[in-house]
């Protein structure tokens, strides 16, 4: 956990580039922090009350401390496990009792000003109508301490008014700032789409290559059990993995034939191309691996940088395989579709020297391809004579 919260304060606290579910992850750890941070200062507190100064409330308080300590702990297994709703009940149960018992009750109207700060979070971190549910069960809890009271001072229907107020201002204000974020991912997406689209424009040829390996990427990323925060920026990333192919010229990138040295470089260059234009948009800076590293091969000879192993980033060696498959699967005006059994071959014989062997071992799972048998040729040929990556 001190690791989770070491690498939060240092990444940016709340990203409304991510999709619901995981922006509310990331509102619940903030929460968690605070209230980690405030148990912190009380246990100490309480423990003095009770050690030393024999104070039967302190010990108890103690323990209610150590309790909101656990609850906490709880929530933030659920919440970096994903499971939001369950990491939803016990940090909403977590805030109820640190609230309850961050200072003695001595007087029903305490239970409101207690009870505010639970509302207003629960309003950020929840879904639907629960705001409502527990605003309610604030209400029920004030009306039924206030009748054990026994208390001769008038109701405080101007305090449970203000409750009422201060929860449905933050109910409203935390779903239009939900609908903002989720129209501004939108947005983002229909972008990067049309970048996409635009690109494919340029070669016909190409057309539908990206929806098809994204749509298998995801495939296989769900199938490898890739953490599923990374889900969204792999996406980005894979419809714009050729994004870099703008600064390369028609010429070059709708040739007909093979290229010359020279048109080789000027094409390699179009990883480092996406970087420079990825790398100064923020939003888009988490999906820059597999523009930047997708042509890096596990040997060590892929390019721009040369990567080698595990040094590149799990994304590019994800899509590496998935790119490779459908280029050689699909038909260029240099060349005819290559049957399935030699890219099999090709990317059997490629495993650990082109792609990561457990990429290979997981894409042949899910497609339940066998292992082919060694053959005799090399499998190389299969691309020499057939250029079908040519930056796919």
């Amino acid at each position: 956990m001190l690791n989770s919260i070491k690498n939060f304060f240092y990444t940016n606290s709340i990203d409304g580039n991510l999709p619901h579910e995981t922006r509310q992850e990331q509102i619940i750890r903030a929460a968690l922090i605070l209230d980690i941070a405030i148990v912190v200062v009380l246990l100490p507190i309480n423990y003095l009350r009770g050690s030393t100064f024999h104070d039967q409330n302190g010990l108890f308080y103690t323990i209610c401390n150590l309790v909101v300590l656990l609850l906490l702990n709880l929530a933030w297994t659920f919440n970096m496990l994903h499971k939001v709703r369950f990491s939803r009940i016990f940090y909403m149960i977590a805030t109820f009792v640190l609230c309850l018992t961050a200072y003695p009750l001595q007087h029903p109207d305490q239970l409101l000003l207690y009870f505010a700060i639970p509302n207003v979070i629960v309003c950020s971190i929840s879904e639907k109508k629960t705001p409502l549910f527990f605003l309610a069960f604030s209400i029920f809890s004030y009306s039924a301490a206030y009748a054990l009271s026994n208390k001769l001072e008038p109701y405080n229907f101007f305090s449970v008014l203000c409750l009422v107020l201060l929860t449905l201002t933050a109910w409203k204000v935390a779903a239009i700032l939900d609908r903002m974020f989720t129209q501004l991912v939108e947005a983002y997406d229909t972008t990067i789409e049309g970048w996409s689209q635009a690109l494919e424009m340029r070669s016909q040829e190409t057309e539908g290559h990206s929806h098809r390996v994204t749509e298998l990427t995801m495939r296989l990323v769900r199938a490898m059990k890739i953490d599923e925060s990374l889900w969204v920026h792999i996406q980005r990333g894979v419809l714009l993995h050729d994004i870099g192919k703008m600064g390369i010229p028609d010429t070059i990138l709708c040739k007909p034939g093979p290229l010359t040295p020279e048109e080789w470089d000027l094409m390699r260059q179009h990883p480092v191309k996406a970087y420079q234009l990825l790398s100064k948009i923020p939003y888009l800076q988490p999906a820059i691996e597999i523009p930047y590293c997708h042509h890096e091969k596990w040997d060590g000879s892929g390019y721009p940088r040369g990567l080698k192993g595990k040094e590149i980033p799990l994304e590019a060696r994800v899509f590496s395989v998935i790119d490779v498959w459908d280029a050689m699967r699909s038909h260029r005006s240099y060349r005819n579709a290559i049957p399935e059994n030699q890219v099999i071959e090709y990317l059997n014989t490629e495993s650990g020297r082109s792609f990561d062997p457990e990429v290979i071992k997981a894409f042949f799972e899910l497609m339940k391809f066998k292992v082919p048998e060694p053959a005799m040729s090399n499998s190389r040929l299969s691309l020499e004579k057939a250029p079908a990556r040519r930056e796919s």
